[in-house]
């Protein structure tokens, strides 16, 4: 299971580098990719995997709270991780996710590479994250 949505979170990823946006074709991809994993893996109960949602459905409500400054297409894959992953996993890759992106931010500022107004695309982040909880365990 790790390593299908390892490798859609890479896709992901790319194409968040490359445009600073996911096409939708990649988050439904990654929608039905969760329903099946859902299915056939039944180590987790609804329940779980519906808390599991929370970190996403979060990132969505603050969509338009942000401005856009947190895009959907971050909020729906967090959404997918959490149904695919569960609460604990996704809020950890999260948190390492924004730990990174945090500290990516900050040495662009530091070196005055970037201002506050500046985008960067976060899921890169979120595979980095969802890296470090793999090799944490």
């Amino acid at each position: 299971m790790s390593t299908t949505v390892g490798i859609w979170l890479l896709l992901c990823s790319l194409q968040d580098i490359k445009s600073k946006k996911i096409h939708l074709y990649l988050i439904g991809l990654g929608f039905i990719a969760s329903l099946v994993i859902s299915f056939v893996y039944h180590d987790a109960a609804f329940w779980e995997r519906a808390v599991g949602a929370i970190p996403g459905l979060f990132l969505l409500a603050l969509n338009p709270i942000t401005r856009g400054q947190i895009g959907l297409g971050d909020g729906l894959i967090v959404l997918i991780l959490g149904v695919c992953l569960g609460f604990t996993l996704t809020a950890s890759m999260l948190l390492l996710g924004l730990f990174a992106s945090a500290l990516y931010s900050a040495i662009l500022l530091l070196f005055k590479k970037a201002g506050r107004k500046k985008t960067i695309p976060f899921v890169p982040f979120l595979f980095l994250g969802f890296l470090g909880v793999l090799i944490a365990g």
